[in-house]
């Protein structure tokens, strides 16, 4: 675990199918013994992730709150397993909380051939990353509050950043000067070098880079995305503008 400020923690090394990606939650402290957890992982990496939070010197049961950013796979297979163990409240934008709790099923990106392409892509196939992570299934995920944009979850502001998934949000920390942007953007994984967003994966790549774009608008310093090859603790906000910038522009 990395401390990225006094009261935000990454939490690395946790796998992910696609080689080289990981995926990569956040804990924020909101006052001694009080965390709030942004995302999860997949339930095979859950053994680790309890591990990083016993190890930073808490208790699992200090999870007070539980944000998804959206409703991808790597981000929410284990969350009902977390909220079981820790007893904290779960979030997500309104528009995610359909999709969480199958009600309705989404359609859209990524489809089964695009995870298939991706995998050959980088030399995995899909036999070897059921063996590692199960198959890739969901149980209904009830949120026990629905956000909207403006929202404020203890010292996070939600910024509804549409594109990625119809839902997807980004959270912002004033105080620490931190953009937590989920997957609105990737940072040079995948084979791709700095920040890009990730137009295989998305509903909507146009809309994505719009709510990058307003993303930039806030004052931040530090970027913290859940597949990244390292965090950006400074200079991030001209960054990402101009990430945006260079996708509308093609």
């Amino acid at each position: 675990m990395t401390r990225i400020a006094s009261d935000v923690h990454l939490i690395e090394n946790l796998d992910h199918p696609f080689p080289g990606l990981r995926i990569v939650p956040y804990l924020v402290e909101e006052a001694p013994n009080d965390l709030t957890l942004i995302d999860t992982c997949f339930i095979s990496e859950l053994p680790k992730l309890k591990s990083y939070i016993t190890n930073a010197g808490y208790d699992f049961k200090n999870i007070k709150r539980i944000i998804l950013t959206h409703f991808h796979i790597d981000h929410i297979q284990a969350a009902n397993e977390v909220k079981r163990l820790s007893e904290a409240k779960l979030y997500s934008h309104w528009i995610e909380a359909g999709y969480l709790a199958h009600d309705p099923q989404y359609q859209g990106p990524p489809s089964h051939e695009t995870i298939q392409n991706l995998l050959h892509k980088f030399g995995a196939n899909m036999e070897d990353v059921i063996k590692k992570f199960g198959q890739f299934n969901v149980d209904p995920i009830i949120v026990d509050e629905q956000l909207q944009d403006g929202d404020t979850i203890g010292s996070l502001q939600v910024i509804h950043t549409p594109g990625h998934t119809p839902g997807h949000i980004a959270l912002y920390s004033e105080k620490q000067k931190i953009m937590f942007g989920a997957d609105s953007l990737f940072k040079s994984v995948l084979g791709v070098d700095g920040l890009f967003i990730p137009a295989e994966v998305a509903y909507d790549p146009l809309t994505a880079a719009i709510s990058v774009r307003r993303m930039s608008q806030k004052k931040f310093d530090k970027l913290l995305l859940s597949h990244q090859d390292s965090p950006m603790l400074e200079g991030a906000q001209k960054s990402v503008e101009k990430a945006a910038s260079v996708t509308l522009h093609k």
